[in-house]
């Protein structure tokens, strides 16, 4: 009985040991982390949640403070957009006031936009949002309008808005506008209007219908055509708003180099000359060989054409020849295979800022056998292009002269790219007119007194 027993205990002792096996605790520990980041995502979001609704009281308190603030002011003229910012608490809230005029019926009268009725409140919209806002939080609003104290319009009067843009699109402050009276019983203003102010903007009240001028001045703004003193016409219907938009800019100062590399004594034109300057807003021209060009700040800035270029999109005549880029590659006259032309980049500055243009021009030598100079001018006047030089050629003319000339001595003259037929003036007897291109080493591009001048290289 005893050894029966002992076999029983032995036979327990051998059975392996009971519990959990290594893939059920797996499956227990990714249930339980699962488990866990739910719990501290909801933790985390119902703590940014209070902490929103923090930060939207205090945004309520700073949006009805802005409200205020504007309304202290009392003229509505005076309440500007502005955006400021403020520090509460190591969270920084950005307030931004927005306003509009409004008419009596309710319609925007924008800045610069175009309006049907006279001025007749002023919208005023706050807008506060605050550093580590939840993506889905809307921001605080509060809006209200403010009502000039006394009258400001007459039904039988019209108001001008003037709207002075700068280039990034913010309002030109501190412009000065000139208003005057044409045609249609228009009348002197009995107050000028002030000047802009922070948003670009000046008011002309109770103006008498009829047909007005507006021009503006500041010292070194330009307009987008370059106009330093622009002017426009607007028309003044009673009870009505006219506006008259401006864009107008402290001007970018270009240094101008032309025909880089040209050889010691080399002329330019001394009339007839200009400079195209050409950006995806249009082209703009300055006469001569101006050293310096005041031009509006566009950030895409200009590309300098010697002459004046007109583009296939301006005008079905146009003026291509200027242009080194509307050069195609090919072997001119049967010459060295050329490459195609090249303009260069644009070149670019901020409002008021500075940069260095290079103007790329033609090169001519030219050599008359004339006994006496005295009083001779040079005279180059664009021609049609010779067939198959690769001219794509300038469908408008151009007449440059230059300054007076030696006997029997090289004369290097600076002239756009192009054709051209060089004469001398006044003609004595008939000179014989010697010309060498110095723009590539192709010297076959003379035919007679026609030449040329090609921006293309080998």
């Amino acid at each position: 009985m005893l050894k029966i027993a002992r076999r029983q205990f032995a036979r327990i002792d051998e059975e392996p040991d009971g519990g959990f096996s290594i893939v059920e605790v797996l499956v227990a520990t990714l249930i339980f982390m699962l488990l866990s980041l739910g719990i501290a995502q909801a933790t985390v979001t119902s703590i940014r949640l209070s902490g929103d609704q923090k930060h939207r009281v205090t945004a309520l308190s700073l949006a009805a403070s802005a409200i205020d603030q504007a309304r202290a002011l009392g003229d509505p003229f005076q309440v500007l957009d502005q955006t400021t910012t403020t520090v509460i608490d190591n969270t920084t809230y950005t307030i931004v006031r927005q306003t509009e005029w409004v008419s009596g019926n309710g319609t925007d009268i924008p800045c610069g936009g175009s309006g049907t009725a006279n001025l007749q409140v002023k919208r005023v919209n706050i807008t506060v949002t605050w550093g580590g806002q939840m993506a889905t939080a809307n921001p605080v609003a509060s809006d209200t309008v403010l009502a000039p104290v006394g009258r400001i319009n007459d039904p039988t009067l019209g108001t001008i808005i003037v709207a002075a843009t700068r280039a990034d699109g913010s309002g030109a402050a501190g412009v000065t506008p000139t208003i005057t009276p044409v045609s249609g019983g228009a009348t002197a203003l009995d107050t000028a209007p002030p000047a802009t102010d922070s948003d670009g903007c000046s008011y002309a009240l109770q103006v008498v219908p009829g047909v007005y001028s507006v021009s503006l001045s500041k010292a070194g703004y330009v307009d987008i055509t370059q106009n330093a003193n622009p002017s426009r016409s607007v028309t003044v219907a009673a009870g009505a708003t006219t506006s008259a938009p401006f864009g107008y800019d402290l001007a970018a100062k270009f240094a101008m180099t032309y025909a880089p590399g040209q050889p010691a004594g080399t002329k330019f034109a001394t009339t007839g000359s200009d400079v195209s300057f050409v950006n995806s807003y249009g082209t703009f021209y300055l006469s001569g060989t101006p050293t310096t060009a005041n031009l509006y700040p566009w950030g895409v800035g200009y590309v300098p054409i010697a002459g004046h270029y007109i583009a296939p999109t301006q005008s079905s005549v146009g003026c291509r020849s200027v242009d080194p880029s509307e050069w195609k590659a090919g072997s001119p006259n049967g010459g060295a295979a050329l490459k195609a032309g090249n303009h260069g980049a644009a070149v670019a500055t901020g409002p008021g800022g500075s940069a260095a243009m290079t103007v790329r021009m033609g090169l001519l030598k030219v050599n008359s056998s004339l006994a006496s100079a005295a009083g001779t001018f040079l005279v180059a006047t664009s021609a049609t292009p010779v067939t198959g030089w690769g001219d794509p050629g300038c469908g408008t003319g151009m007449t440059y002269s230059f300054p007076a000339i030696a006997a029997n001595t090289d004369t290097t003259i600076a002239l756009p790219f192009g054709t051209w037929t060089i004469s001398v003036t006044p003609s004595s007897g008939t000179p014989t007119i010697t010309l060498t291109p110095l723009n590539n080493a192709d010297p076959g591009l003379v035919s007679g007194s026609k030449v040329m001048l090609d921006p293309r290289g080998p």
